[in-house]
């Protein structure tokens, strides 16, 4: 049989990008699965960790996702212990959710898995590549975003080594 893949020269940047986003997805999941999450549910819980008790739509937002998609997530994660979802106390239409003890403890655990994964991406290239690529990632981010951009993924990684030791001496 012909195979009918075509050598990476040859693809257009979008079907490059593509095909890599793909490809980093596929890692990432087994990543995430090494800790017990599902896609996506990951970066769930680095928004909450950011942010608990975010609006549910506010969390669909900044993911990039459909309300009924984070609502399915959500589900799922309540169900196996991740989130808490609770109708606030002023306006009874928003619904708010909460990372579950399950997620705060797991939360160096879950830093130290996305840190492997950046650095497995960043294997990759040299420092200066990495700011390029990073550069050149951001400017079709905000090419695309309709948003107001959220880094809380760059701020979980990055944040400052104290706290992390504060939060070990906590639990």
């Amino acid at each position: 049989m012909h195979d009918q893949r075509r050598p990476s020269q040859e693809l257009t940047v979008g079907q490059l990008l593509s095909q890599v986003c793909r490809m980093t997805g596929h890692r990432v999941r087994g990543h995430m699965e090494k800790i017990g999450l599902h896609r996506g549910q990951g970066f769930a819980l680095i928004h909450l960790w950011h942010q608990d008790g975010l609006p549910q739509r506010d969390l669909a937002r900044s993911m990039h996702i459909s309300p009924a998609s984070v609502t399915t997530m959500l589900q799922r994660m309540e169900r196996d212990g991740w989130v808490e979802r609770r109708r606030d106390d002023v306006d009874q239409r928003i619904v708010r959710v909460f990372a579950a003890d399950k997620a705060k403890r797991m939360r160096l655990e879950a830093k130290q898995v996305f840190q492997d994964i950046e650095n497995e991406l960043n294997s990759v290239y040299t420092p200066e590549e990495q700011v390029t690529l990073k550069h050149l990632l951001m400017k079709l981010h905000d090419r695309f975003n309709d948003e107001t951009p959220h880094h809380h993924a760059h701020d979980f990684l990055f944040d400052d080594e104290q706290e992390c030791g504060e939060e070990v001496n906590a639990t």
